[in-house]
């Protein structure tokens, strides 16, 4: 794996959107927001691998 990756921000923020997501349709029934902050955390990985690899 890409070390310039793994201290990307922008993977950080990608792993804290996809947990929230998750935690907020589990825990707390809000689908709607819960799945928005799971696409925002995807499209966050796709900037961040973007990012590393150009």
């Amino acid at each position: 794996m890409n070390s310039e990756l793994l201290r990307s921000p922008w993977l950080l923020l990608a792993g804290v959107l996809l947990v929230a997501g998750a935690f907020l349709i589990t825990n707390f029934a809000l689908p709607l927001l819960g799945w928005a902050s799971i696409v925002a955390g995807v499209a966050a990985l796709v900037v961040a691998l973007f990012r590393t690899r150009t």
